[in-house]
């Protein structure tokens, strides 16, 4: 009855202004035409200071539109008691929600604390999920006209998909106004349609002076055991004459240290400049890597995770191995054989250059109907 009371207290208090949003929204609807300086509000589980591939993209997103006199509002969780509740960063107003890992009743909790910062929602002109639409389903009762656009990224981990999840993405893609699939995968194992798939953009590199060490191996990303790290470090332990260094961490970290250098979650281009094989598992980090000439070579550990890497235009340029033995014999292989490394390399490279973020800003801007 308590949390019953609170939601109702909270709406009461916002009557007035959810009043004036419905009948703004109607016209909104009709006309469906963003002014050209707009109030934009993205929903990310994580953001800045916190380090990953969906946090960059939104931080990079923010920056750019805020540089266009846009005014943008991240709403996301505080993961760290420490970070301010209310914040701004390059001009970008950040609130972050206290999130308690408790199943179900955590996301209701979500929900509650975001009925207390309705106002913004009000004055929003559209919103984007970043792949939590499951926060915004108070929010889209009470503005059903709103545009709301949701990019789906990756998957959670467990394969294979649990039927729960599969039925969020179902009421997300059903609920949003477009949606965006970051990678060919998620229509199969989702079992879902997508409006559009766009894979993750890259910063491309401006110095392409690059200084190769033929023996140095790069892993980027979480050290954790649902990525496939696992398996790709049992054949990185036969790899004794190979320079190994991990730029990331994770509950692996020790494993990790055994075979080489381990830096904690850092920029990684200094690192991709020198390294010629990159090992890492996930989309951003094979593009980064495709970007810096790097050779790829991975494994997975499931069929979703082999999907992910094999269901992508461009897994033709990499190496992609079902065991971490073979991990060690394809880098020894290609140590041994340039001309066929770098023509991999050299095709890869050509094909990410569409994978930069100016192309991709420019998309989004299109499905938000910025000018």
């Amino acid at each position: 009855m308590k949390l019953i009371n609170k939601i109702k207290k909270a709406l009461i208090s916002q009557n007035c202004q959810i009043v004036e949003l419905l009948s703004t929204t109607y016209f909104y609807k009709k006309k469906y035409k963003i002014e050209s300086m707009s109030k934009i509000i993205f929903l990310s589980r994580l953001y800045h200071p916190h380090v990953g591939g969906i946090e960059q993209v939104v931080e990079k997103f923010s920056i750019k539109l805020t540089e266009e006199g846009h005014s943008v509002t991240v709403v996301t969780e505080r993961y760290d008691k420490r970070l301010k509740k209310f914040d701004e960063r390059d001009k970008v107003k950040i609130i972050r929600i206290d999130y308690p890992k408790i199943k179900y009743f955590g996301l209701v909790v979500i929900w509650c604390k975001l009925l207390k910062h309705v106002n913004e929602f009000i004055r929003a002109d559209f919103v984007h999920a970043h792949g939590i639409f499951e926060w915004y389903y108070p929010m889209r009762l009470l503005f059903p006209f709103k545009p709301i656009y949701t990019t789906y990224y990756g998957w959670e981990g467990t394969s294979p998909i649990p039927k729960k999840n599969k039925i969020f993405r179902r009421i997300s893609n059903y609920l949003s106004t477009e949606t965006i699939a970051d990678a060919d995968f998620i229509h199969k194992h989702y079992e879902i349609n997508t409006d559009y798939i766009r894979y993750p953009s890259v910063s491309m590199p401006k110095d392409k002076n690059f200084k190769k060490d033929e023996k140095f191996i790069l892993y980027v990303g979480r050290l954790d055991r649902d990525t496939g790290l696992g398996v790709i470090l049992s054949g990185l332990k036969e790899m004794r004459d190979y320079k190994i260094e991990f730029c990331g961490d994770g509950e692996l970290r020790n494993e990790c240290e055994s075979l080489g250098k381990v830096y904690g979650f850092i920029d990684p281009r200094p690192y991709y400049k020198r390294a010629q094989y990159c090992v890492s598992a996930g989309h951003t980090s094979i593009l980064e890597a495709m970007a810096y000439e790097c050779l790829v070579v991975t494994t997975y550990n499931n069929k979703v995770k082999e999907d992910y890497l094999k269901m992508t235009p461009f897994s033709k340029w990499n190496i992609i191995v079902n065991k971490g033995e073979d991990v060690a014999n394809k880098i020894i292989y290609y140590t041994k054989n340039r001309n066929k490394r770098e023509k991999l390399i050299r095709n890869g490279a050509k094909w990410v250059k569409q994978q930069n973020f100016d192309l991709t800003y420019d998309f989004y801007k299109r499905i938000w109907k910025l000018k």
